[in-house]
């Protein structure tokens, strides 16, 4: 048995290739025989895959293989991206952060920040750890979630949300570390600086900061001013004057979930959090989780920056469809979630996000999981993606694929 990179216009896998004579048999696939009679190539259509082609490994330079390349013009590149976990371990909340070759990852881990270090974005079983802070003597309880590491103009920050003692989730606000040192995994130069100055004192999580026309803003998911219920989170973006000053006059809204797909619990609440930006191939706007994130329905939407003034709500548009999302009829996994995102040197981007194994896991088996969208796949009047590989059980017969990556990850 040998492995082939294989792919999809939007997502791709690394495929085990089978001796010719073994044939899978799948409701949706079709096969090709060249005049050898020694190529079988299926073309399935399984939820996001687009054109999953299955080859001999000593067969890719067979006429029939040439001849599909020939009928499929959109037929993939050649890049392992493989939606697996990229480690065997609990990754709510992943952020991913590329720099000089090596991608550095931080997650949500509760009682302390540490960033991991691959030079694999898909692979984190190894990684360089570092444990660089933990709220000991900071004023400041466990509760902390979702660290973004940043570098800003050369210096290393690191944005996230953290409770005041004996207050619990509901005194959540962003704060701020900043480091001394060139290496972000040096955890002797990391310091508390603080929570972020001139935003409003009320609940805050999920802050994630970038730059528009060289102008930094801070984008984060909080309570409606005044609105102590949490049954709403709202975006709200704000220019920064400094990576730790924000100014507090420019502080607007601009997205609320008004959509069906955006409200767990019956429509009672509406969620937006998470917030991500994101620039590549002309496509420029925010991917954003919405629903219930302890739910199979958590999903990715879309806020594109339509408009040239980011502070007014009326620049971005949110689309009516969600960006990514999971099918229980399809299997898993499930529920995908607050997503970051890598550009890649072809045109398209490379998005992790968190998934769970199986429908009914909740905030348990959060799993890191990396996949390629195109741009297309971020247009106005696309269709959602979905992440879902069967690789556990669906509401009905499949599973294919999942078994495929089983095997690779064993």
């Amino acid at each position: 048995m040998q492995r082939v990179l294989m792919g999809t216009s939007r997502h791709l896998l690394l495929l085990w290739a089978r001796p010719c004579h073994v044939c899978y048999e799948y409701s949706e696939s079709r096969r090709l025989r060249s005049p050898q009679n020694h190529v079988h190539v299926k073309l399935c259509g399984v939820a996001l895959y687009h054109d999953i082609v299955i080859i001999d490994a000593c067969q890719l330079n067979n006429p029939a293989f040439k001849m599909v390349r020939a009928r499929r013009q959109s037929f993939p590149r050649f890049l392992i991206m493989s939606c697996r976990p990229i480690a065997n371990v609990d990754m709510p909340d992943p952020w991913v952060y590329s720099w000089n070759g090596i991608f550095y990852l931080t997650f949500t881990l509760g009682n302390r920040i540490e960033i991991w270090a691959s030079n694999n974005i898909e692979d984190f079983n190894q990684p360089q750890k570092s444990l660089v802070w933990k709220p000991d003597g900071s004023g400041w309880a466990p509760g902390i979630w979702a660290p973004e590491l940043h570098n800003i103009n050369g210096v290393w920050y690191i944005y996230f949300s953290g409770e005041k003692p004996g207050q619990g989730p509901a005194s959540h606000r962003t704060l701020i570390l900043r480091s001394q040192s060139q290496d972000p995994m040096d955890p002797s130069g990391w310091q508390f600086v603080g929570p972020l100055q001139g935003v409003p004192d009320h609940w805050a999580i999920d802050a994630t900061v970038f730059f528009i026309r060289n102008n930094l803003y801070c984008c984060y998911s909080g309570w409606p001013v005044g609105d102590n219920s949490d049954t709403e989170q709202d975006l709200f973006l704000v220019q920064l004057a400094s990576p730790e000053q924000a100014m507090p006059e420019t502080l607007v809204t601009i997205s609320k979930p008004t959509y069906k797909w955006e409200r767990p619990d019956g429509g009672k609440r509406g969620i937006n959090e998470g917030p991500s930006y994101v620039e590549f191939n002309n496509v420029r706007g925010i991917v954003y989780s919405a629903h219930g994130s302890w739910t199979c329905d958590y999903k990715l939407g879309l806020l594109l920056l339509t408009g040239e003034n980011p502070l007014d709500p009326k620049s971005w548009t949110k689309r009516d469809s969600p960006l990514l999302s999971s099918d229980r009829s399809k299997g898993g996994p499930y529920g995908p979630g607050h997503a970051s995102f890598v550009p890649t040197n072809d045109g398209r981007v490379m998005c992790m996000f968190h998934c769970t194994f199986n429908v009914d896991d909740g905030w348990d088996n959060r799993k890191a999981r990396v996949m390629c969208l195109d741009a297309k796949d971020f247009s106005p009047s696309a269709s959602c993606c979905c992440c879902a590989t069967g690789e556990t059980p669906g509401d009905r017969p499949g599973g294919f694929l999942g078994k495929i990556i089983n095997a690779i990850k064993k």
